[in-house]
Order: structure tokens, then sequence, then C-alpha cells
């Protein structure tokens, strides 16, 4: 149906998108143990329940705003084209995948909070991007079955994040990383 080079963007962005949608609620006994581990380390003392509740949801929730932030830059269309929006597209989702995978190394949550904000501007400007990209470069008999492209690989992305989550394959603390930053 499309070129090779056209169907590999495609695939790219879709894989960016979809696998940062819903990996972090298989894994939060994890990420708070981490929290715990790294406020120890830097008070000596555990992290007040609180506190973990409040990181915890900060973590999760950033995403979203980040989603937002996304989407109200999607403007930088007009600037760059939409390929080269999607293509400048791709630095937010390299240091969004070096934020959270050195931020265990680092044992840094405020990494992790940090890159879960840019990985979602990264999936807001690629939500708004993509589709109009798709709709461009489809041929007319079939650009409405390349417009749906786009959700279905939404929802089979956050389903592959949630299997992939589960403790039996990469949900292990020693796996933390390599779910968290699938796109790298």
């Amino acid at each position: 149906f499309l070129p090779q080079s056209k169907r590999t963007t495609m695939r790219l962005m879709g894989l960016t998108v979809v696998c940062s949608l819903n990996l972090f609620s298989c894994v939060s006994q994890y990420i708070k143990e981490f929290y715990n581990k790294a406020w120890m380390e830097r008070y000596g003392e555990p992290i007040p329940s609180e506190t973990s509740t409040l990181l915890w949801s900060i973590t999760v929730s950033i995403f979203a705003i980040g989603g937002l932030l996304g989407t109200l830059s999607s403007r930088l269309v007009f600037l760059f084209s939409r390929k080269g929006t999607l293509l400048l597209n791709n630095c937010f989702a390299v240091t969004a995948a070096l934020l959270l995978s050195l931020g265990e190394m680092s044992r840094s949550f405020e990494m992790l909070i940090i890159g879960r904000i840019v990985i979602g501007v990264n999936s807001g400007i690629s939500l708004s991007v993509l589709p109009m990209y798709l709709g461009e470069i489809s041929p007319k008999h079939i650009r409405g079955s390349i417009g749906q492209f786009n959700s279905i690989l939404i929802c089979l992305g956050v389903f592959t994040g949630q299997v992939l989550g589960l403790p039996e394959l990469l949900g292990q603390v020693g796996e933390q990383t390599n779910i968290m930053c699938p796109h790298v």
C-alpha cells in the first residue's frame, strides 16, 4: 500500500507513542520500592507514606500533562512541515528514553518524572501530527483505512504494554528499564 520509507516512519512513530501510554500500572510496586531506596540513600530514613503517594501520583499523571503540552505545541507543523515535526519529535523520544533509563542507575526519581513529561510531550505531538501526515502521504483509495491505523496501533500498544508489564514477563525488578524504555 505505502512505500517502504513511509511504512517505516509510520511504524517508528506508532511504536514510540503506543508503548509509552500505559506501562507504569503493572510495575507500580517496583517503582515505589525504587523511590523508597532512593529516599533512604539520600535522607537515611524510609520515605513517608504521604510522600510516596504524592511522588507516585505525580509520576503517573505527569504523562498526561506532557501530552497536553505536546498537543498544544503541534503548531510546529507550520514551521517544520508534518514530516519535519515528526522527525524533530524523535529528539523528545530519545531524551525521554535516556532520562528514564539513566534515572534508575543514578537513583534519581526526579529523572523518571521529567522523563515521563518529556515522553508525554512526544506522544502529544505524535498523536496530533501523525494522523495529518498519514492523510497526506496515503493514496486516496486507502486514505480512510490508513487513518484508522493510528487508533488501532494505540490500542494494540496499550494492550502490549499491559502484557509486557505482567510479572511473569518483563515486570520483574531487573527488567524495569526494559519495560520503561521500549523505544530505545
